[in-house]
């Protein structure tokens, strides 16, 4: 807190009494909050956060103002809106300098709002991420699974087909080969038996 001449400070603005000061501070440090949880770079963002100050009218002193006034000049630079499609900055009236005390803390609960909206939509990003990685993880042991079996999406437009069909022939082959020793085996006994 810096004091010239009995004025409380904040960068280029000096308020004259206790209140305004700590009304600004709490100001700044919503503004801050805002930039360092918020995109600057996607209008589509900064927009949501411009209509979001002006509605609620969260901000009050001149830090906050300017800082709505930014963002405004910003967006309409952007050309994501138009000069007549964006709503103006409300400014408070003249002899707002005693606000009343429900008002005193919007900046403070706009910043507890982001601060929360940001909480979640972290906690989300995390669960989301997860589901992403056991996904992949699945399609993939999936994959491994199509394509080490022997007749597969993978196999589809080879000659499978033939494969199964030589697959079955050496096992109507084998069968045969089988039977022929058990017949064989079976006439021995009987030619053993007749000799008796």
């Amino acid at each position: 807190m810096d004091r010239t001449n009995n004025k409380y400070t904040i960068g280029d603005y000096s308020f004259s009494n206790k209140g305004d000061y700590e009304r600004a501070l709490k100001e700044k440090e919503a503004i801050s909050y805002i930039v360092a949880n918020t995109n600057m770079a996607d209008m589509k963002s900064v927009l949501k956060v411009y209509n979001r100050s002006v509605e609620k009218k969260s901000f009050q002193t001149v830090l906050g103002l300017e800082f709505v006034r930014n963002m405004r000049k910003n967006l309409i630079n952007s050309g994501i809106v138009s000069d007549d499609t964006i709503q103006t900055v409300p400014v408070p009236p003249a002899n707002s300098g005693k606000l009343p005390k429900a008002d005193n803390s919007l900046a403070h609960d706009m910043a507890e709002k982001y601060k929360l909206a940001y909480e979640n939509e972290h906690t989300g990003m995390k669960i989301r991420n997860m589901v992403i990685v056991f996904l992949v993880v699945v399609i993939g042991a999936m994959m491994f699974i199509t394509y080490n079996s022997k007749y597969s999406v993978f196999t589809y437009f080879t000659d499978y087909e033939a494969n199964m069909e030589n697959e079955l022939v050496d096992k109507y082959q084998e069968w045969k080969k089988q039977l022929e020793e058990k017949e064989n085996e079976l006439n021995e006994r009987e030619r053993a038996l007749g000799n008796k």
